[in-house]
């Protein structure tokens, strides 16, 4: 029985529509779960997330993505059948797999949409979210299309979340905690940008006709680009532009620096 085991590789994000008979892949995204630059400090809810133009990430191949889809197929297969939602309709896959040199293992398994990782795939789907969950209800959906887009996305979050205000002290604006978040001048940047911004608040509430932050991820930024450097950049101008609440973000979802270091490193795991 193994109690416990260091799995070395990289990360990556699956999920899946399931119509309670066919289960949907949906194209792969990359999470950010430590806090800080560099992948350091406590895990999160996740700090951002990246897709790429394709189906699968540039430290995967396709084989990798079709390990994945065969490894969940079994999974469904053995548990369907069971308990409230026997066809397990919804979302009942959101896995974190690990790539490794021994193959494709799972680390984790959710039976919901991920977060931040689905807001990569819905501004980007083809199908109207709503006609895809009338598929799921009668059983018909066998496939959901999606532009050739990468997205990335980057969350802002108080400093009390992720351990920020004790790690970096000096750089909390403490007047400022308790101070309203603009995010009109995010908002603006859909003039320059249209639909290849989104800036989606999370937890975050309205006092006054005024918008505060609460003690989680406050709100993200989703750029979407036709790269993924384009996407980031999109991204990180919507998050410079929130101001208020003191709001803190991770620098480096999804840099060319980062997406590179995973390549290389799924290049020596492999021996290639």
């Amino acid at each position: 029985v193994i109690v416990e085991e260091k799995i070395e590789g990289e990360e990556s994000s699956f999920q899946a529509f399931c119509d309670g008979k066919h289960l949907v892949p949906l194209p792969e995204t990359r999470d950010y779960k430590r806090a800080f630059d560099g992948d350091r400090g406590p895990n999160t809810g996740g700090m951002g997330s990246y897709k790429d133009v394709g189906d699968w990430l540039p430290f995967m191949t396709r084989a990798d993505k079709e390990r994945e889809i065969e490894i969940i197929d079994k999974v469904f297969r053995r548990l369907r059948g069971r308990g409230s939602n026997p066809g397990l309709r919804g979302v009942p896959f959101y896995d974190a797999f690990i790539h490794t040199s021994d193959g494709t293992k799972i680390l984790e398994n959710n039976s919901r949409p991920g977060d931040p990782e689905i807001q990569n795939l819905l501004p980007i789907m083809k199908d109207d979210l709503i006609d895809v969950c009338f598929k799921i209800l009668d059983g018909n959906l066998t496939r959901v299309d999606f532009e050739k887009k990468a997205t990335v996305v980057t969350y802002k979050a108080p400093p009390n979340y992720g351990g920020f205000k004790d790690a970096f002290p000096q750089l909390v604006n403490w007047e400022e905690i308790d101070s309203p978040v603009d995010l009109s001048r995010a908002h603006d940047l859909a003039e320059k940008y249209g639909d290849r911004i989104r800036v989606y608040p999370a937890s975050i509430e309205l006092r006054d006709g005024q918008t505060y932050a609460l003690t989680s991820r406050a709100v993200c930024v989703v750029g979407i680009g036709d790269d993924i450097e384009t996407a980031r950049r999109i991204s990180l101008e919507g998050i410079r532009a929130i101001h208020g609440g003191s709001l803190w973000y991770r620098g480096d979802i999804a840099s060319r620096e980062h997406v590179a270091k995973s390549v290389e490193h799924m290049k020596a795991l492999r021996g290639s």
